[in-house]
């Protein structure tokens, strides 16, 4: 079979197994940690998707009752001194948002303020900062009143990164760090040419940059251990980069397929890996459901993997470009709900 349907077969009945059902029972039990009515669709569910959908439902709800994010005593006075790292500090197994006008970069600090709750929605439309941080694990605002700098956070990334961007200029070498690693602080000036160009989603690090990770370690000439090279350097790629939403998914999906190719078992299937994918994440922080760069990420993925199994396209050039319409088309669709509830206003 030649053409973009050699890419994207139908997926045997399968890849609906056990990854499937864990990932809508995870799903289930994580959306029930803040809707408990969501729990009586259950029963509906059980009879089709069996054991796995059980597993999954009964170990994201209990890992969510059990381990919640916990509440820091609001109203609290802190001072101290305290490492800042991506705006957020850890204090007493909490971790607070550090508001501070204007921003605090990466460091350690001498700070006095007090703790409140985050912020709800205040319009429609509105940002909720309230679900905004506790889809990051965060339950409590540490608004600082005084700050003094004290020494700079060391950043051990930063070698790693100063080796991408060798023999670079400073302009090629910011647009080399968003490419690859998704960094766009140096891009104030040109990140707008991006998004009128219709690229910016290039600077956002996704299934796309991990799938030349691992394409690239697998044609090595290593055998079947190319597939276990590409592995071992995923969660390397991840601290490089940071384990964005959309990152970790790729990289889960990534996973799973390179060790089945390295065990001799086959690539896992698309919605297998999905699933799977889903339900670990969801298993390690159920609140990160309510990140919408974590519904964006899964419902676009979705979208590719529904739609472009089912297109009857054409082999050759001509079937290649409407593969590419195709794609960007299901990966959109999934969306439009979810981006117009979120910005119609």
């Amino acid at each position: 079979m030649s053409g973009p349907r050699a890419f994207f077969p139908k997926p045997p009945l399968s890849t609906w197994g056990p990854g499937v059902g864990l990932g809508l029972g995870g799903l289930l039990g994580a959306w029930g940690l803040f809707h408990p009515w969501v729990l009586l669709l259950a029963p509906l569910l059980l009879p089709f998707l069996r054991l796995p959908f059980a597993l999954g439902l009964v170990f994201v709800l209990l890992r969510g009752l059990l381990f919640p994010v916990p509440e820091p005593p609001y109203g609290t006075r802190l001072e101290g001194v305290f490492t800042l790292h991506q705006g957020t500090i850890l204090w007493q197994g909490h971790r607070l948002w550090v508001q501070h006008y204007p921003g605090l970069e990466d460091g350690r600090y001498r700070l006095r303020g007090y703790l409140a709750p985050p912020q709800g929605k205040r319009n429609p439309g509105g940002f909720d900062q309230r679900t905004w941080l506790l889809s990051r694990g965060i339950r409590g605002v540490f608004h600082v009143e005084q700050a003094e700098a004290l020494a700079p956070l060391p950043d051990p990334r930063a070698p790693w990164r100063e080796r991408l961007t060798a023999g670079l200029s400073p302009q090629v070498g910011e647009v080399v760090e968003g490419l690859v690693l998704g960094d766009k602080r140096g891009l104030e000036d040109a990140y707008p040419l991006f998004q009128k160009a219709g690229l910016a989603h290039l600077l956002a690090v996704s299934g796309q940059n991990v799938g030349y990770l691992a394409a690239t370690l697998a044609l090595l000439p290593l055998g079947r251990w190319r597939y276990l090279l590409a592995l071992l350097l995923l969660p390397a790629y991840l601290w490089l980069a940071g384990p964005s939403p959309s990152l970790l998914r790729a990289s889960l999906m990534a996973g799973l397929s390179l060790l089945g190719l390295f065990l001799g078992l086959g690539a896992a299937g698309v919605f297998q890996a999905l699933g799977l994918a889903l339900f670990l994440q969801l298993l390690l922080r159920p609140e990160a459901l309510l990140g919408l760069g974590f519904q964006l990420s899964y419902l676009a993925v979705l979208g590719l993997a529904l739609v472009l199994p089912a297109l009857a396209l054409p082999s050759g050039a001509r079937g290649w470009l409407l593969g590419g319409l195709a794609a960007s088309l299901a990966a959109q669709l999934p969306l439009i709900p979810l981006l117009l509830h979120h910005f119609a206003f």
